[in-house]
C-alpha cells in the first residue's frame, strides 16, 4: 500500500467528527473524483443503509472502517445490518448495485457470512461487491491532489528513537554516546520523504554526523530490510538498495551532513531502487516469511488469496521483471508502514 488509510494519518476535519465519518468523506471524494460525477450523494443518518448514492448508475455506496487501516480487518455484523436495511429500501432508492467500501479486508470468516447473507436475499454475484483498501489507494495514486488536505503523513521522530534505530543499525555503545551527545548539541534536524510512499520523518540529528549514519539511522527507524524475498511461482527475486539524494542525486557515504549546503525546507530523500534477478537466491525468503517479518501475516493472505496462478514459462521476461518489482514495491511500502506503527506502540 502506497498510503496508509489509517485514524494515524487520515485527519478529522469539520463537519467529521470521528474516523468513520472521516473516512466516508474521503471515499466520497475519491468516489467525485474517479466518476467525474457531481451527482453522486451522500445520505445523512437514518442512511437506509447506504452513505453514498450514485442515481445515475444506479449504485450505493456503504462506507466501513478500520482505524488501523489495511493492518486491521472489518468485521460482518455491521456490515449485515448496512446491507440487509439497503435491501428493504431498494426498491425507493433505486440501486442496482452495491458496494461495500473499506479501508481494510474482511476475514475469510466475515466474507462468507455476508455473500450468505447475499445468497439469502436473492440477491445474484455481481449486484454486490467488495472495494477494499487496494482500490483506494489506487485511487489515492490517482487522486492524491484532490484530497490531500485530509492526510498528514509528517511524523516527528525522537532523538531516543534515533539513537535507538542506530543501536539497532549494529553501532557500538562508545559511538552511540557520541552520536547522541552530538544529536543533542545540534539543535538541528533533518526533514526526510521516501520514493515509495508519501510518508515524511522529521528527525533530530547533527550535521557533524555522516550521510551513512543518517542512512542507517532512517532505514532502521523505517523497518526496511536489505534481505532478498523470492517469489517462487515464477522464479525470479527482488532486493532493494538505498541511497540519501538531493534533487535526486545520490550523496557519498562519507559526507558529512553539513556539506550538503542544505536550506531551510529543503528534504533529503531515501530512494528505495529495486533490484530484481531472474532467478530465485540461495539466502532469499519467501513472499509469506518477509510479510511475517513485518507481523503482516493476515494481510500477506489476503494479497496471496487474491492472486491468480502463474506459471514461469509462460510469462515473458519483461513480464517476469514487472510482477517482480510490482510485489518487491508492496512488501517494501508495507515494511515502511509497519516499521512507522511499530514505533507508536
Amino acid at each position: 500500500m502506497r498510503y496508509d488509510l489509517s485514524a494515524q494519518f487520515l485527519r478529522i476535519l469539520p463537519p467529521d467528527t470521528n474516523f468513520g465519518e472521516a473516512w466516508e468523506s474521503l471515499c466520497y471524494d475519491l468516489l467525485c473524483a474517479e466518476l467525474k460525477d457531481t451527482g453522486l450523494m451522500r445520505l445523512s443518518p437514518p442512511d437506509l443503509g447506504i452513505d453514498i448514492l450514485n442515481r445515475r448508475l444506479h449504485q450505493a455506496y456503504q462506507c466501513k472502517s478500520d482505524e488501523r487501516g489495511a493492518f486491521g480487518a472489518i468485521s460482518a455484523a455491521s456490515s449485515i445490518d448496512s446491507l440487509t436495511t439497503a435491501f428493504k429500501h431498494r426498491k425507493r432508492l433505486g440501486w442496482k448495485q452495491y458496494f461495500f467500501c473499506t479501508n481494510s479486508n474482511y476475514t475469510g470468516t466475515a466474507l462468507t457470512k455476508i455473500l450468505k447473507i447475499v445468497d439469502s436475499l436473492g440477491l445474484d454475484s455481481s449486484e454486490v461487491d467488495f472495494k477494499g483498501p487496494k482500490y483506494w489507494d489506487d485511487l489515492c495514486s490517482r487522486h492524491f491532489e484532490q484530497v490531500s488536505h485530509r492526510f498528514d503523513y509528517r511524523i516527528t521522530i525522537t532523538e531516543k528513537q534515533v539513537v535507538e534505530s542506530l543501536k539497532e543499525a549494529g553501532y557500538f555503545e562508545r559511538y552511540l554516546k557520541e552520536f547522541e551527545m552530538k544529536i543533542r548539541n545540534a539543535r538541528f534536524s533533518l526533514v526526510i520523504k521516501n520514493n515509495r510512499t508519501p510518508l515524511e520523518i522529521i528527525i533530530p540529528f547533527s550535521e557533524e554526523l555522516t550521510v551513512e549514519n543518517c542512512l542507517d539511522a532512517v532505514k532502521s527507524i523505517l523497518g526496511i530490510s536489505l534481505d532478498w524475498t523470492n517469489f517462487v511461482d515464477i522464479g525470479t527475486s527482488a532486493g532493494p538498495s538505498l541511497s540519501l539524494t538531493v534533487n535526486r542525486i545520490a550523496q557519498g557515504f562519507s559526507q558529512k551532513i553539513a556539506d550538503l549546503s542544505l536550506k531551510p525546507g529543503d528534504k533529503l530523500e531515501l530512494w528505495v531502487k529495486i533490484i530484481w534477478r531472474d532467478e530465485t537466491q540461495k539466502t532469499g525468503m519467501d513472499e509469506q516469511t518477509a510479510y511475517h517479518k513485518q507481523n503482516l501475516t493476515l494481510y500477506c493472505h489476503t494479497i496471496l488469496a487474491g492472486r491468480k496462478e502463474m506459471n514461469r514459462v509462460s510469462l515473458t521476461l519483461e513480464e517476469r521483471r514487472k510482477i517482480t518489482i510490482e510485489r518487491a514495491d508492496e512488501i517494501l511500502q508495507n515494511m515502511i508502514w509497519s516499521g512507522i506503527k511499530r514505533l507508536a506502540v
